[in-house]
């Protein structure tokens, strides 16, 4: 045990860990959208929505991490706790449906109301970086390029409002899923212990399922309206941000 603790020790000594803050934009590709409608028992929307478009979001977020001091292959290996927010809604548009209205065939383009989304994750990631330009006053480096894997969790939340009533409701509903993440970007060193970093993360999920149930009135006759929407998440963020290590 002695002998493990002394090995352990210059690593130790070497480690660093972090705290950063970022902020940046998400760009959230198209999807198909599988959505059904239904008044009491009749179904009167059934299908799928093609190539629906969200809207680029700002991205906010902040990590905790910590790089191990051993070195592997000229860099070291780390691990970063992060949680970050953005809103990739979902335009008003015309899309393709394929599928039935009102109990009918369908293939034609419809208009898509606007629906808002708002998706956290948390998500661990396993790093790896090498340090460039290193010196006496910045041993680890004035330059780090680093990339990295990792697997978060999100939290969906779809706003939108009901469509056959007279008059209509807004609705909501939240889903979790989980999500594999890659990320990579370049660490600049002001100072010993200031950083400024650049990063671009590749974000997909599983699918999302989002349930609605609102009661309402067609015609002045009482109905309730259940709804479905089904889709994953596919985006891109380009963020910049500081860090401070010790």
């Amino acid at each position: 045990m002695l002998t493990a603790v002394a090995l352990l020790a210059p690593s130790i000594a070497t480690a660093e860990p972090y705290l950063a803050t970022y902020v940046g934009a998400a760009f959230t590709e198209p999807k198909d959208l599988d959505t059904r409608v239904r008044l009491d028992t009749f179904t009167i929307v059934d299908g799928t929505a093609r190539d629906l478009k969200f809207e680029t979001s700002v991205v906010v977020g902040g990590k905790v991490g910590y790089f191990f001091g051993a070195s592997l292959l000229g860099g070291n290996v780390g691990l970063e706790a992060e949680a970050y927010h953005f809103q990739p809604d979902a335009m008003q548009q015309s899309s393709r449906f394929v599928g039935s209205l009102g109990g009918a065939p369908a293939d034609r383009l419809v208009r898509v109301q606007h629906a808002d989304l708002d998706v956290t994750g948390a998500a661990l990631n396993v790093l790896y970086r090498v340090p460039l330009a290193t010196s006496a006053e910045l041993p680890r480096g004035r330059f780090q390029p680093y990339a990295g894997v990792g697997l978060a969790v999100l939290i969906a939340k779809l706003s939108t409002t009901t469509t056959p009533f007279d008059v209509n409701k807004t609705i909501s509903a939240t889903d979790v899923q989980p999500a594999l993440q890659v990320l990579g970007g370049v660490r600049m060193f002001l100072s010993p212990h200031v950083a400024v970093f650049v990063e671009y993360k590749f974000l997909q999920s599983e699918t999302f399922t989002f349930d609605f149930r609102e009661a309402g009135t067609v015609g002045g006759a009482p109905f309730v309206e259940t709804a479905r929407d089904r889709a994953d998440l596919t985006s891109h963020h380009i963020s910049f941000g500081v860090g401070v290590h010790w």
